[in-house]
């Protein structure tokens, strides 16, 4: 079973923006997708994707930070993954324009018949 979760609607990206976490249960699989819009052309950050084993103490995931310096879609795979809950900060450093995150979870194990 796929599912699609808004992490964060569009909002404004001319500061710090951390979005809700998701808790994937026990699934092992996820994308994460940020688009940015609104003269997000001069938008200057970077992208951390974050995950935590208790859904209250978030560290950076390891190799998942993206630099920003244009406007352009970023997007994270996991698969496999031994972490239950992430989330995506956005680390402003200058420029305006709006943010967007979205996540998508897929069941990977094939339940009944």
């Amino acid at each position: 079973m796929a599912r699609s979760f808004t992490l964060v609607s569009t909002t404004n990206a001319a500061g710090d923006v951390t979005s809700q976490g998701l808790d994937l249960v026990d699934l092992t699989t996820a994308s994460f997708y940020v688009a940015f819009s609104g003269g997000a052309s001069d938008l200057a950050g970077t992208l951390y994707l974050q995950g935590s084993v208790d859904g209250i103490s978030y560290f950076n995931y390891p190799s998942a930070s993206q630099a920003v310096t244009a406007s352009t879609g970023h997007i994270w795979d996991l698969n496999p993954t031994g972490v239950r809950y992430f989330r995506v900060f956005w680390d402003y450093t200058s420029g305006t324009g709006n943010i967007t995150v979205l996540a998508f979870t897929k069941n990977t194990v094939v339940v009944g018949a």
